[in-house]
């Protein structure tokens, strides 16, 4: 959310910015998640589960992306908000494949 000019400008290859957000919200998705969820109840039936997931894995990217409407040189784009919800659906995938270390080590 720093405004545009004072992020460098770095192009490695053709949708950079895309694969950014993509990673950044699977990770962030993963992560968040399991916070608070108990695994002696069923994974799809845990309520803080699913509410975890809307919150940190699609509210936080819609918040994210519409805040930059009132940052001077950042732009809101309907693409970046997509792959973010994305990322974030990708990474609670991931953490229905593989819960968490906690639960590995319970």
């Amino acid at each position: 959310l720093t405004p545009g000019r004072s992020l460098p400008d770095v192009n490695l290859f053709d949708l950079q910015d895309k694969f950014i957000h993509l990673f950044c919200f699977i990770i962030q998705s993963y992560l968040w998640c399991g916070i608070g969820v108990n695994n002696s109840e069923k994974i799809l039936d845990n309520k803080r589960l699913w509410f975890n997931f809307v919150v940190f894995g699609v509210l936080i990217g819609i918040l994210l992306e519409t805040t930059q409407l009132f940052i001077p040189n950042r732009a809101f784009e309907w693409m970046d908000l997509i792959v973010n919800i994305f990322g974030g659906f990708i990474g609670f995938l991931g953490y229905l494949r593989l819960p968490s270390i906690k639960f590995i080590l319970d």
